[in-house]
């Protein structure tokens, strides 16, 4: 006779071990391989960004910061409305200098494409897993 708790992490066992096989044997999508482009809305969004990433809303971006930091600290009492505005200032400031604080640091911006290389990479890896997995599986079959 079974144990009831072992026949429960039997059946999660199998269903994790379906799971798995089921993610490894699925074939890697990716929404899109072009540099993508062509839509029309992608002048404007370029023209704010070339906005936020230039050397007056870097300037603007630190001043804000400067002012935001110290009315949060030197400014005594203030309602909850104020105190919020201040901080979406301060998040604002933040966002905004971001671009220019990566370039300053690392020689350059943020870039997605590393990312998806390493994406891409990743994948072709998974891929040969999955190719080694069923062709041992095969064998598996066969010898059986």
């Amino acid at each position: 006779m079974q144990n009831k708790t072992s026949r429960v992490n039997n059946k999660a066992l199998f269903a994790a071990g379906a799971a798995l096989m089921m993610l490894l044997s699925a074939h890697p999508a990716f929404a899109s391989s072009t540099a993508g482009g062509g839509l029309p809305f992608d002048d404007w969004f370029t023209t704010i960004r070339s906005s936020i990433t230039g050397p007056f809303a870097f300037t603007a971006a630190i001043v804000g910061l400067v002012g935001a930091g110290a009315t949060l600290i030197f400014g005594g009492d203030m309602n909850g409305f104020l105190r919020t505005l201040i901080f979406i200032v301060l998040v604002l400031c933040f966002i905004v200098a971001a671009q220019n604080t990566l370039s300053a640091i690392t020689g350059q911006g943020a870039e997605i494409t590393a990312a998806h290389d390493m994406a891409a990479k990743s994948a072709d890896w998974i891929t040969s897993k999955v190719e080694a997995v069923r062709s041992a599986t095969a064998r598996l079959v066969v010898g059986a």
